[in-house]
């Protein structure tokens, strides 16, 4: 992007003012990433992750602002409220016995109603900036890490977080092995309510929000999915945690420069983004096929 802003007459793309707004970004698309990744390898795909991070962000918001309190009590309130909303949706989908989408879809509904019918229906605007602090750089970082810290905690040195890779192969397969999934949905609903509450921390640092109706907050979330595609192809050569992230910074990367070249909204963005990311599909779908024409090449070059 700084070859193709230079090529285009635009130098100041590797500015501190950019780069500090690339990596703020990517930090907020990393950490929301992370949530829908975290379900998603349970082999589950929730719906209500972002009416879960708007809710959370709107209560924890007003509370910590009428009561004249600091960022570390909106932190606590974001992880707290989080945790609860998620833990509500996993025992509902669990005991309710309906596909996890359709009940996550009347759950988001549900959250959004809700949105209508708290302090006013005025939303989260923050004004404050020792409240809305750790959606700054590079306070930003500190989420980031605590996001990345429990992904990985939960998924290499859990029970359930290892099991969770049976289950996303095939649910009735892995129940009838003996994994209890009713046990698994509440673990993993716990900690992606914690990050889903750091996200809701971020977001509404960072944004006015509105009340929300028509399952809008799940447009916000998949908003956010791409890096979790991408993340999960880098995460081949490391760790899929630090995959999703490298992916949410070349993404905030990748729309900052389509900013300064002024393409950075209306349908050009999306044409660009749409044709990016069908060539980065199809690359990654057929990487084996690539490595394996390589690899012949190799070995008829050495007989």
């Amino acid at each position: 992007m700084w070859l193709i802003t230079a090529a285009f007459g635009v130098n100041n793309f590797v500015s501190p003012i950019i780069m500090r707004q690339v990596l703020t970004d990517g930090s907020l698309t990393a950490i929301i990433a992370l949530a829908i990744y975290l379900q998603f390898k349970n082999g589950r795909f929730d719906f209500s992750g972002g009416a879960t991070m708007i809710l959370t962000a709107i209560i924890s918001g007003n509370i910590t602002y009428n009561a004249g309190g600091n960022v570390f009590m909106f932190l606590g309130l974001c992880v707290a409220v989080g945790v609860i909303l998620s833990l509500i949706t996993s025992v509902i989908y669990s005991f309710s016995h309906v596909p996890v989408i359709i009940c996550t879809i009347a759950v988001t509904l549900v959250y959004e109603a809700i949105t209508y019918l708290i302090f006013d229906a005025k939303g989260l605007n923050i004004i404050s900036y020792e409240i809305a602090k750790f959606g700054k750089f590079p306070f930003i970082f500190i989420p980031l890490v605590i996001a990345i810290l429990f992904f990985l905690f939960y998924s290499n040195f859990t029970v359930e977080g290892k099991r969770g890779k049976l289950l996303s192969m095939g649910q009735k397969s892995a129940v009838n092995i003996g994994i209890a999934e009713r046990k698994n949905v509440i673990s993993c609903y716990l900690i992606t309510g914690i990050i889903l509450g750091l996200g809701a921390l971020v977001y509404g640092s960072q944004n006015i929000i509105s009340p929300q109706s028509n399952l809008s907050t799940s447009s916000i979330l998949f908003s956010y999915i791409v890096p979790v595609f991408i993340g999960m192809f880098l995460g081949r050569a490391s760790v899929d945690a630090i995959g999703i992230t490298v992916a949410s910074v070349g993404m905030a990367i990748m729309n900052s420069g389509l900013d300064c070249l002024g393409v950075g909204g209306g349908g050009v963005q999306q044409i660009i983004f749409g044709i990016f990311m069908l060539a980065f599909y199809a690359f990654s779908g057929q990487i084996d096929k690539i490595k394996s024409i390589f690899m012949r090449k190799t070995l008829k070059n050495s007989i």
